[in-house]
């Protein structure tokens, strides 16, 4: 064992030496030729005869670091979060034929150091808490949207806008949210063209402003597909005579990039399991006085989507009750609503009865004895014409009959007699 550790001592050692630091490059330079991506160059630096030389890159970000080794006189990064800036370490080492492992950029002391200055723009008026979300819909479009909240300084005419930079394309968002009460944009909404769910492809996020009175700063923020997309939920979850079943979430895809998580709950009961298919057979569906709750998730599967386990929202809770006794339901709902309209129409009827149909009021006690003194004077009066005596008939003697002889009137005597006509008094 000693021998053995002295043998591994030695190696290193050798290892060690076996690079040579020599002066880093001059004339290191550094241009951003897309959204978040740099290029860093440099000359050559001269190495001893025989000798090959290596350079270690080493680039900090506020965000990350990062560090690589290599033998061009060049060196590229394609996604990084630029608004704060960053620095870049350039060393150059040589070696002979044989590669041994080299230092890491903390272990070399020379080296040539370049900065790319922060977006210009007035401290804490930048976008903030930005969070993005790869909304998956029903037809297999990958709709980005994204959330953030206003700088703390930022003026209340601050105008952000929202790009998105995936590979080498660029889109802009075009569908914006506002601030509760005031003008600030704090949400986008953008179908995207390049995101694909098959993949996981890191893509940026630049959100910049304007104003008339402060100059806004930008700020960007890196996301992976794989990490901030979202399946949803599966659709038309149903339960009958047959069992559950459901619709496949994403249409377009096939349903060999899902399978399915049910849930069932019960008194004394919470049981999870996968099914492969869209329908499942469920056996308490023989016992339906038992009451369950039913939800399902869809899980997504390669190679359809590159993170495993990536699932969509539970459904709504599915009563089974409910959804097998559907019609029963239905007929005790209406009967009840036809029992408590009856019910109802009663109370009103019985309530407002008198005031549709008033009651006619009973005659004052001072009318009736009018009517009754009138009545009284009215039988007086017919009892007072049987008393009276009625003249039927009148004759009237005309002056040429005074002289007329008792013979020529011989007739009236006649009728006195017979007591028609009675003597005038």
């Amino acid at each position: 064992m000693p021998r053995a550790a002295s043998l591994l001592l030695m190696l290193s050692c050798c290892q060690v030496f076996a690079y040579e630091v020599i002066e880093p490059p001059q004339e290191v330079n550094i241009a951003v030729p897309i959204l978040g991506s740099i290029t860093l160059t440099w000359k050559h630096s001269v190495a001893p005869q025989n000798k090959k030389v290596k350079y270690v890159v080493k680039v900090i970000t506020p965000e990350k670091t990062d560090e690589i080794k290599t033998s061009r006189n060049y060196s590229t990064r394609s996604m990084l979060a630029l608004h704060g800036g960053l620095t870049a370490q350039v060393a150059a080492l040589t070696f002979d034929s044989q590669d041994y492992t080299l230092p890491n950029m903390n272990e070399i002391m020379k080296k040539t150091s370049v900065v790319l200055p922060p977006y210009p723009g007035a401290e804490g008026t930048s976008a903030t808490d930005l969070s993005c979300q790869i909304l998956i819909d029903s037809s297999g479009k990958c709709p980005l949207s994204c959330k953030w909240a206003p700088g703390a300084k930022a003026p209340v005419d601050t105008e952000y806008n929202l790009y998105y930079r995936c590979d080498t394309e660029i889109e802009r968002c075009l569908d914006y949210t506002t601030e509760p009460g005031g003008q600030r944009r704090v949400g986008c909404w953008t179908l995207s063209k390049y995101i694909s769910t098959s993949s996981d492809k890191p893509f940026l996020v630049l959100i910049n402003g304007t104003s008339k009175s402060l100059k806004i700063r930008a700020m960007e923020k890196i996301f992976t597909s794989g990490e901030i997309e979202t399946i949803p939920p599966v659709q038309k979850l149903t339960l009958d005579e047959t069992g559950l079943h459901w619709k496949n979430p994403v249409p377009s895809l096939p349903e060999t990039c899902f399978q399915y998580e049910v849930n069932i709950g019960s008194k004394g009961r919470n049981e999870t399991f996968t099914v492969a298919d869209s329908s499942y057979s469920i056996d308490f569906l023989q016992k339906p006085s038992t009451r369950h709750v039913i939800r399902v998730r869809a899980v997504g599967k390669e190679p359809c989507w590159f993170r495993n386990n990536l699932y969509s929202p539970w459904t709504d809770l599915l009563d089974s009750r409910e959804d097998v006794d559907s019609s029963d339901a239905l007929g005790i709902i209406l009967s009840v609503c036809l029992g408590v309209s009856v019910i109802l129409t009663l109370i009103l009827c019985i309530r407002f009865w008198g005031r549709l149909f008033p009651q006619i009021p009973k005659p004052n006690n001072d009318l009736k004895e009018t009517f009754q003194n009138v009545q009284n004077q009215a039988l007086m009066r017919c009892n007072s014409w049987d008393n009276e005596e009625v003249i039927s008939y009148i004759e009237e003697i005309v002056e040429s009959d005074k002289y007329m002889t008792s013979s020529d009137y011989g007739h009236i005597g006649d009728y006195s007699s017979s007591g028609l006509c009675k003597p005038l008094k």
